[in-house]
Parts: C-alpha cells; structure tokens; sequence
C-alpha cells in the first residue's frame, strides 16, 4: 500500500511541519511565563539552547556531507514503515532515519541534564526499602561552582543524609569567567572563592 501524500505546500512543507512545534512551545513558553523573572532560570535556558543549537548545527553539518538529507537514489539502506502511524497508512522512511531518531531523542535528555548539572546539584531521593527512585530534586549551585550527582534516602533532609554519585568540575569557560569575575566582586566587598 502506497502511503498518500499531500504537495499544497510546494518549499513550504517543512515549515509548515514545524508549525505544531512551534506552537507548543510558544504556548507552554506563555503558560509558564512567571519563570521569566528568576535571572538564573533565564541564563539556564540561553546556555542550554545555544549548546544545543551548536551540536545540533554541528550534527546538521556532518549529515550533509555525508548525504544524508540527498541521498541518491538507492543509498538508503533499506525502507522501514514509519513506527505505528505508518502501520496504518502504509508510509516509510529510510531506517537511517529511524536510528537518526531513536539515537538523538535520548541525545537531548543526557544534554538536558548536562545543561541542568551545570548550574544545579541533582539530588535523587530513593526508597531505602525498595531502593527505587522517588523522585528528583535540583539544588541551585551556580555556573561557577562544581556540581555533583547525590541520592538521599526518602524521608530524611538534609546534606549529611546526601550521598554523591558523581561530581562535575567547573568547565573551562566557568574557570576562566571566574578569574575575570572576581576583581568585580571584591571592588563590591564580597567575598568570593
């Protein structure tokens, strides 16, 4: 079965495509607009769009040299029907496209808590007597700080109940804005490390 297709949009396609996209982040943006005053929230999310947008630039790139947008004809691996939807209405997609899919959707989780572990500790509370998680707590440190991954036992509050996992040294841009920092810093008579 050959999967329809709709051609109104001519070069206009992808764009339109996106529109949903985009639409549902203006609208969760608007909905969640009272964040926009905490300064901190605001830097979070320039830092984690802008090393996104690069890596995702950078992906792009690498995708084009290697045609994987223009593939000639008969390049493609082998076709796969779209996962549940194309089940249905017959539509397929180049498996590359597919393992493009199911390699980056994960991508941007782990950078989402990169980007998340840069400013914040990460603190998981978990069920000493079923040592399943409970949930995820977020500490904030600062861009200039290290960072760690610690758990902490359900019930119990406090640092000295917080185990680490993992810590995260400050990167060398944070190191370097530091040292350019702290002049500033001790003029306004503040103490800095």
């Amino acid at each position: 079965m050959e999967g329809f297709h709709i051609d109104w949009f001519g070069r206009w396609s992808y764009p339109v495509v996106l529109l949903p996209y985009y639409g549902l982040l203006l609208k969760l943006a608007w909905k969640y607009r009272v964040i926009w005053s905490f300064r901190n929230w605001w830097h979070f999310i320039r830092s984690t769009v802008f090393v996104i947008l690069v890596l995702g630039v950078t992906f792009e790139w690498i995708a084009d040299i290697f045609y994987v947008w223009d593939f000639p004809p008969g390049r493609d691996l082998f076709m796969i029907r779209v996962p549940i939807f194309g089940w249905f209405t017959g539509h397929t997609i180049p498996v590359s496209e597919f393992l493009w899919i199911v390699g980056v959707v994960p991508l941007f989780y782990y950078l989402y808590f990169w980007a998340t572990l840069v400013f914040h500790d990460v603190i998981y509370v978990y069920d000493e007597t079923t040592a399943k998680f409970y949930k995820k707590e977020e500490r904030w440190v600062g861009f200039h700080e290290e960072t760690r991954i610690l758990k902490r036992p359900k019930g119990k509050k406090g640092r000295e109940f917080e185990m680490p996992l993992l810590t995260r040294k400050p990167g060398v841009v944070a190191r370097v804005s530091k040292r350019f920092m702290r002049p500033a810093f001790s003029r306004e008579g503040n103490n800095s490390k």
